[in-house]
């Protein structure tokens, strides 16, 4: 009887009801599956290690993206898959691996791997970063699934308080970023695959994973989480209009000259600057920082899909 750790967010918007739908999943595929609730203290992590230690076959996350990085960190390169039921605020994974986000019952069974083509596992990036402080103390290296970045999109992150991101889910981090439109734009250097450093000014520099966001808006054409590269952007909307520009960019229909420049690299630092970056890693405020290294980490994490990988 294959052994399924369930490891979720009891906090989540939705927990009690995609509980029983993996549960109702599991016991129709004849699994044994075990629920491990994470807390404020251990929010994933140790769950998934206790849950390898045990010998799951297979690991499911219940939360937004901040518990299904938890999981991610500690399954990768162990070949163990994971499948995710998103229930977070704005759940940019789930997006990014188009998993339908209304249907627990639909994303139970593709976590599950109940029937096919639900049973389909891939082997896809996850991104690395290491963040230095403003005291030169540099923290151990974390995964990112999706994107994360420096400037007035971290503070916009940074400003979408758990009251607003409860009500109004993924518009809280859209209105606030709007309303930052005009705010001055940071002065960043950075360093690509060992290379000079350049410096640039932009009202956010964002590394990429994959770059699909709330809206189902894409800052960057043909970003795949298979592709073994990071997807740099530094992006300077000025207005809500500007945001058209770099969604129709990211579709590939257009260019968004002077709004948005992108480029790729196995290794990016970002940094060097006389004030401290403002940063945040998939959709949550990380502090300040003086420097922030990111690396692809490739074919890290064995995933659960519906189909093939988009």
């Amino acid at each position: 009887m294959p052994s399924l750790a369930v490891i979720g967010n009891p906090t989540a918007r939705g927990f009690d009801r995609a509980v029983d739908a993996v549960l109702r999943e599991a016991a129709a595929t004849g699994a044994d599956a075990r629920v491990l609730p994470t807390s404020i203290a251990e929010p994933g992590g140790p769950q998934t290690s206790a849950a390898l230690q045990q010998g799951a076959d297979a690991v499911v996350a219940i939360g937004g993206d901040g518990t299904v990085r938890e999981v991610a960190s500690v399954l990768a390169h162990t070949g163990v898959p994971l499948g995710i039921v998103p229930a977070g605020t704005a759940n940019l994974f789930a997006r990014n691996l188009d998993l339908p986000l209304r249907d627990a019952a639909a994303t139970a069974r593709i976590a599950v791997g109940g029937s096919a083509p639900s049973g389909n596992a891939a082997r896809i990036d996850l991104g690395r970063v290491v963040l230095t402080r403003g005291d030169g103390v540099t923290e151990p290296e974390r995964a990112f699934l999706v994107v994360t970045g420096v400037g007035n999109d971290a503070l916009a992150v940074e400003a979408a308080s758990l009251l607003h991101k409860r009500r109004l889910g993924w518009a809280a981090y859209i209105a606030i970023g709007a309303r930052r439109l005009r705010s001055p734009s940071f002065a960043v250097r950075g360093r690509f695959d060992g290379g000079e450093i350049e410096s640039t000014h932009a009202w956010s520099v964002l590394v990429h994973n994959a770059a699909r966001i709330p809206a189902g808006l894409q800052v960057l054409p043909d970003t795949r989480l298979d592709d073994g590269l990071l997807h740099i952007a530094a992006v300077s909307p000025r207005h809500l209009a500007h945001w058209g520009r770099i969604a129709a960019a990211g579709a590939g229909i257009a260019r968004a000259e002077g709004v948005l420049r992108h480029r790729t690299a196995e290794r990016v630092t970002l940094g060097w600057t006389d004030e401290l970056l403002p940063v945040q890693i998939d959709g949550d405020a990380a502090g300040r920082i003086t420097r922030l290294d990111a690396r692809i980490d490739r074919g890290a994490l064995s995933i659960r899909l519906r189909g093939s990988l988009v």
